[in-house]
């Protein structure tokens, strides 16, 4: 394949997958061959034998020319960061969201230098294929202080001066003079012992012992300068250099246990399927079903997953729970209604939410999940509570609420206050009574609301922020009115199932003691789970989806 870079270079790439397809749910890895001037179509290189080797095994490779392979005496070192940029640009466009980057020898400084440059949360990992050397020390070692001292002079000179006479470093290396002080001048960057300094992302750094490039010791030298690194796993292989080919089953297997560790391990393929319901009173309704490619466990309860406020099924809680749940044989239908999406918010009501979630349960009866398990984030679970508060349907079995969503009212008067709150009342029902329910639009300041801490858990959150409200006088009085049947500790006394709440302590929207007294109004079968600390989950449970899966599954194990 061929991708376009940001600055308009065009790069030859291999993209390589299991014979069954790419499968954009499981982890894609990036190589970066060593180099300058060397292809990832090399036999000896990891880009072509390790990135065969892993399609084999279900991965998804994407092997990456960079410029530095045919343009590197003109190229800045870092250029290879737009390069690398356009690979894992390329991948998240089909879908790929885990990515790792494997660099074999100079690859692994220019993987390395990509992550320091931007970051990148949709990389996972780092494996280093005999890591690069220091380029600028290790030229400087090898033709010693004078020559070196006096080529930087010299380069420097010939830039001043406009010279484009060539700097050659023997063994094809050629570079013109901006270009070697970019690479192995005094303030280069091209250092990997000073990039990996800056890096959090898990490391595996692999050397054979006889790689001159990779002396004794350097490998440890790498782990203890990455202390930022959330894990640094290194291994040797004896007899080996630099070309790591003759030990490829061994580093290839040492490479998927690795990944495997890290959650990255493959994961089968799933199906999803566009659906459409049509609710009692005519209003037409969309959703998506995620299920195994292989046929369905019937033994297994189907999921019907609720988003949470001005979300939608495409996004967010809907589309990553419901991926995994698919990819651990779980059918799992993700449902709009019509509340979904900000112009939802802005016109729905709480009391049209069963008619819709009626309809989605009757879809699931018809293709034979009878067993279901609700899921629902943030207002969504209010919008389960208040269909089975008054439905009692008994084809949901039990229920799982991520953020559990607070009771209303009272949570718009300690925002707004009960001043503004009382006067904002006042307008929105004299809007009803006019005939303007449905049309008025009721724009009042409304920061979030800071509640007390429970000392069992702690939040770690900012300050309230302002916010405002954005809801036709109908809706607002429908979730926020004082007489609105969204006091969400109410409804879920009346609905005698197993509820599993999860909650953390970087979610401004809902605090630790809120999911206390929410679990305890829920009765008995309730039980929660709370991600807290400093690093705890926030609102989206962002970094926490393999957690929150596993705790979900284990749950449902033990109570279905």
């Amino acid at each position: 394949m061929t991708l376009m870079t940001a600055d308009g270079v065009q790069l030859p790439a291999v993209l390589s997958y299991p014979a069954s397809g790419f499968n954009a749910n499981a982890p894609v890895i990036v190589h970066i061959p060593d180099g300058p001037g060397l292809s990832p179509l090399d036999a000896s290189s990891p880009a072509r034998f390790v990135a065969d080797a892993l399609a084999l095994k279900g991965y998804g490779n994407l092997s990456l020319e960079t410029r530095l392979s045919t343009s590197y005496p003109f190229s800045r070192f870092d250029e290879t960061v737009t390069d690398i940029k356009a690979a894992v640009d390329a991948l998240a466009g089909r879908g790929a969201a885990r990515i790792v980057l494997a660099g074999h020898g100079l690859g692994s400084l220019e993987a390395a230098r990509y992550l320091v440059e931007t970051g990148d949360p949709r990389v996972r990992g780092l494996i280093h294929f005999a890591p690069s050397q220091d380029l600028a020390d290790a030229w400087r070692a090898e033709v010693g202080d004078e020559k070196y001292w006096q080529t930087v002079d010299s380069a420097s000179r010939a830039v001043n001066e406009g010279d484009r006479t060539f700097v050659n470093l023997g063994g094809g290396l050629i570079f013109t003079p901006p270009t070697f002080l970019d690479w192995y001048g005094p303030t280069a960057k091209t250092s990997l012992t000073a990039n990996l300094a800056s890096i959090d992302q898990p490391m595996l750094l692999i050397a054979g012992e006889d790689d001159p490039a990779v002396p004794k010791g350097r490998l440890q030298e790498l782990k203890a300068i990455a202390f930022l690194s959330q894990a640094v796993t290194t291994k040797t292989y004896p007899g080996v250099g630099h070309n790591l080919k003759p030990v490829r089953d061994e580093l290839v297997k040492d490479a998927v246990a690795w990944l495997t560790g890290l959650g990255l391990g493959t994961v089968p393929e799933i199906t999803t399927e566009l659906v459409d319901v049509t609710a009692e009173d005519g209003v037409p309704l969309s959703g998506v079903l995620y299920h195994p490619a292989a046929a369905p466990d019937p033994s297994k309860p189907a999921f019907i997953l609720v988003h949470g406020w001005t979300s939608d099924i495409m996004r967010s809680t809907a589309h990553w729970l419901a991926v995994r749940l698919a990819q651990r044989g779980y059918t799992a239908l993700s449902i709009r209604h019509r509340g979904s999406g900000f112009r939802g918010a802005v016109t729905g009501k709480l009391e049209d939410t069963p008619k819709d979630i009626r309809a989605w349960l009757g879809l699931l009866d018809k293709r034979g999940s009878r067993n279901v398990v609700g899921v629902g984030h943030s207002a969504g679970n209010l919008w389960l509570s208040y269909y089975l508060a008054q439905t009692h349907d008994p084809r949901i079995k039990a229920l799982v609420y991520l953020a559990p969503q607070r009771d209303l009212p009272q949570h718009a008067r300690t925002a707004m206050g009960e001043d503004l709150y009382a006067r904002t009342v006042l307008e929105a029902q004299e809007a009803v009574r006019d005939g303007e329910g449905g049309t008025h639009l009721i724009d009042a300041p409304f920061p979030r609301a800071i509640y007390d801490d429970d000392a069992r858990q702690p939040m770690f959150i900012s300050a309230p922020q302002s916010g405002f409200t954005y809801y036709y006088a109908d809706a607002f009085l429908s979730y926020w009115g004082p007489n609105s049947k969204a006091v969400h500790t109410d409804l879920i006394k009346n609905v005698d199932l197993p509820l599993l709440a999860l909650g953390g302590s970087r979610d401004p929207f809902m605090q630790g003691a809120y999911l206390i007294k929410f679990t305890e109004a829920a009765g008995p079968k309730a039980s929660y789970i709370f991600y807290g600390g400093p690093d705890g989950a926030p609102h989206s449970f962002e970094g926490f989806e393999r957690r929150v899966t596993d705790d979900i599954l284990a749950w449902i194990g033990k109570t279905l």
